[in-house]
Parts: C-alpha cells; structure tokens; sequence
C-alpha cells in the first residue's frame, strides 16, 4: 500500500510499530526481527527516493518528512517508531515534531542531523556521487558504497545471507538524490540538544558494540539529553544491529515498545 507517496510493508496484528530503515535500504530488511516479534502490527515505510516510494521531490526537508511520517502515524494509529541509521534522523524528528505521536521511540545506530557522524561516510559520499556521474546506478556504485572504510556495512560480513540481502536491496536503489542534487536538502538540517529535549518517548538508543565512534557518541547524547532514554549496547555486532542480531535484540525490543 502506498500512503502519502510512501509505500508501506504491513504484517501481523496488535498495537502497530512504524518502522524506518537505513540510507539505501527499505522495508524488505526488517522481516527476520519482525518474525521473532509477534502480537504486532508491523509496518514498515519506505523513504522517499527508496524502494517502492516515491522518488526525492525537489527540495525535501527532513522536516518535510517527518511531516509524512506524521500522517502515516496518525492513519495507522501507530504510537511506537523504530528507525536505523538513517532511518533513526527521520524518527528522532518526528519525535521532536510531533512528540504527541510518538510514545515509545528506538533510535539504533542514532544519526543525527547536521552532525558530523562520520568523516570517512562525507567521502563516501562525494566519492559515490563522482563515480554515479560516471556510470549510473548498479553493482559498482553499489559495491563502492558497501565498501569499509566508513564501516557502515562492516558487521554484515560475518552474516553471509544479510550481507546478500542488503546488497540486493541497495543494487535496486535508484540513486535520483546523486543525480539532482536533493540529498543535500535533506541532510542540511541540524539537530540540537535543545530538539532532543522535546522528545517526550520513552526512548532506547541502540548500538552496536563495534560501531563506529561517532555513533556511540550520539547514543550517549541520546540517553544523557532526552528525558526518558536509556541505551542498549550490542554485542558483536556493527552500525546495523538490529539486521545483524535479530534474535540478540528482539527481547529488549519487545519489551521496549510495551
């Protein structure tokens, strides 16, 4: 189903979870946690410019999305937000848009907006954008990206299968933001520790033991400035925890949202 120009994944029944994945990811990822997670109502949003959403409008705001997230929780009544990596910036913001939507946030692998996450992932990205003026999407973009370092897809390595998968999902990524330009709105907002104060969800930032810095940082800034957050540490695992330890992180999940 489509809502708002995002394409929306839905399964099970039970109080409903939104579920936001990473940069060049979409929502076919997250069915191996939703397996070890009944009695919910699971739905996973595709991003714009991602899966089977609509491509990057010109000029998009982070804002501007968490405005659509908005009305896809207010639609499906769903209360509980989980975002990845990337997918966490757009969670964190609708949580500090519209606190009144979001009881019970997780932010794993938290990126926050106008931050400097990661210096070796600004170079990916130039890097990617020169090599797209060149050939285009396809396997060696895709490729380049899943590339360490920045170690973004490291932790996959050790799990063949979802390594398979996720490559899978960023070969059919479209790549229209390196083309036009419209990831550079997008990422131009900033997120402070005053915005982080609004959020009034009962919050769990989550990170893997073998993140990157940066990412550990932020949790850290997550648990010590929102109201109500604690902060899960992985083990074993890298900047996608929740697709590389499904079954290590699906209890504390569950009881999260509850």
């Amino acid at each position: 189903m489509t809502a708002h120009g995002l394409h929306l994944t839905e399964t099970g029944t039970g109080p409903a979870v939104l579920w936001v994945h990473g940069y060049t990811m979409d929502s076919s990822l997250w069915r191996p946690l939703w397996e070890l997670l009944p009695g919910w109502r699971h739905i996973g949003v595709d991003l714009p410019g991602h899966g089977r959403s609509e491509p990057f409008p010109p000029g998009l705001t982070l804002p501007q999305v968490a405005d659509r997230l908005a009305l896809v929780a207010t639609e499906t009544g769903a209360r509980r937000v989980v975002g990845l990596s990337f997918g966490s910036t757009s969670a964190l913001q609708l949580a500090i848009q519209r606190p009144e939507l979001v009881q019970r946030l997780v932010a794993a692998a938290p990126t926050l907006a106008g931050t400097a996450n990661e210096p070796a992932a600004k170079r990916r990205y130039q890097q990617l954008t020169m090599l797209h003026r060149l050939t285009g999407p396809g396997e060696q973009l895709t490729d380049l990206w899943m590339q360490s370092p920045p170690d973004i897809f490291r932790g996959t390595e050790r799990h063949p299968e979802l390594r398979r998968r996720v490559r899978e999902t960023v070969l059919r990524h479209r790549w229209t933001e390196l083309a036009d330009g419209s990831m550079d709105t997008l990422t131009a907002h900033r997120h402070t520790t005053a915005d982080l104060r609004l959020i009034s969800a009962a919050t769990l930032a989550v990170v893997g033991a073998e993140d990157m810095p940066a990412f550990t940082a932020n949790a850290e800034l997550l648990r010590d400035t929102v109201p109500d957050c604690r902060m899960l540490t992985v083990p074993d695992s890298g900047h996608l925890p929740l697709l590389e330890r499904p079954e290590t992180v699906a209890d504390a999940l569950a009881e999260h949202l509850r």
